[in-house]
Formats: structure tokens, C-alpha cells, sequence
């Protein structure tokens, strides 16, 4: 009788068990590479938006300058507003590639409203009855909008201009804003100021 060498029923079944665990593990593996990846890009993504925001802000900030406008009552508004949540001001810098009838002087506003961080400006400083804000959605997700003025002395200032009190007294040096972000916390930038434009 011949004696025939291989695997029996049983060697088989062991190893297409193993390689079927191993086929599962490494699929489950690639799926979970997958989520990661798609986890990585969503959060890429969110980080990009959050910091296109903050470089907008910024560049609206540094380039504030003194101007006052007048209000469509006519009655003179602040160069800069601040007040519960609520950030006005004007700055310069505004292109105007299309050479439109306008100064380079914008009135911009930044508020929360219902979670989002809008960018308002307005076509013209001095507003008139008919003239309308022009609204951009800046940021999703923000939890809490915070603006301040620091002091030379560390003092913070909630809200601007200060009414009946002398502002020249307080002398501004930076402009403090902080957010609130459902993906990502606190997250605050500082501002120097310069002297002359408080």
C-alpha cells in the first residue's frame, strides 16, 4: 500500500481558519485606517476654516484706523465700538479693483449670532436709511464671542467708548478677542494698538 503524504481535512480546516481571522483583522484594519483618515481630513478642514477666521480678523484689526462715521440718524458713532459681544470699527486697506466710487476706509462688525461668527460691512462709512450691512459667515461652531481693551496698567476694558468718562485717560494699548469653539476651546489672540487711535 502506498503511503500518501499531505494535509488532512482537519490541517486544512485549521489554516483556511487562520487565514480567514487574519483576512478579517486586516480588513478591519483598513477600514479602520479609513475612518482615521476621513477623522484627519475633517479636522484638517475645521482647523483651516479657524484659522482663515482669525487671520481675517486680524487683518481687519491691525489695519483699524481713527475715523468716526455717522449713523443713518446722522448722530457721530465711535471709531470703535465694543460692546457685549459685539466688535465695530473702521479700517483702511479695503481694495477697490474695480475703481467703484468709494473710499478705501470699510466699516466693519464682527458678532456671534446663534453659534456662527459673522463679518458685517457696510458700502459706504456714513450710513444712510436705505443702505444695508453686507453679512459673511466668518466661523461655525463658536460657542462665546469676547472682545477687550487692555491697559498700559493690565486694566481690561469690556466695552467701548466708555461714556461720560475721559477715554484719553484709560489709553488703550491692545485689543484682546476670544473664542469659544465647540472643536477646539478657548482660543484668544492679542492685538497692539496704536496710541493715537483711541
Amino acid at each position: 500500500m502506498k503511503n500518501f503524504k499531505g494535509f488532512t481535512l482537519f490541517e486544512v480546516l485549521v489554516a483556511v481558519s487562520i487565514f480567514a481571522v487574519i483576512g478579517a483583522m486586516t480588513m478591519s484594519s483598513l477600514i479602520q485606517v479609513g475612518r482615521t483618515g476621513e477623522q484627519v481630513t475633517e479636522s484638517q478642514r475645521q482647523l483651516s476654516e479657524v484659522q482663515f477666521a482669525l487671520g481675517y480678523m486680524g487683518k481687519d484689526v491691525i489695519q483699524m484706523v481713527n475715523r468716526k462715521i455717522r449713523d443713518q440718524y446722522g448722530d457721530e458713532q465711535s471709531q470703535l465700538i465694543i460692546d457685549e459681544g459685539r466688535l465695530t470699527f473702521t479700517r483702511q486697506g479695503w481694495n477697490n479693483l474695480l475703481q467703484q466710487p468709494r473710499s478705501n476706509l470699510q466699516r466693519v462688525e464682527y458678532a456671534l449670532v446663534d453659534d456662527v461668527l459673522q463679518r458685517r460691512y457696510w458700502p459706504q462709512l456714513d450710513q444712510s436709511y436705505s443702505e444695508v450691512k453686507i453679512e459673511q459667515v466668518l466661523l461655525k461652531g463658536v460657542e462665546e464671542f469676547s472682545v477687550k481693551l487692555l491697559t498700559k496698567g493690565k486694566e481690561e476694558i469690556e466695552s467701548w467708548p466708555q461714556g461720560d468718562q475721559d477715554s484719553s485717560e484709560l489709553k488703550p494699548v491692545a485689543l484682546e478677542l476670544n473664542l469659544e469653539l465647540v472643536k477646539f476651546g478657548k482660543v484668544q489672540r492679542v492685538y497692539e494698538i496704536s496710541g493715537n487711535l483711541l
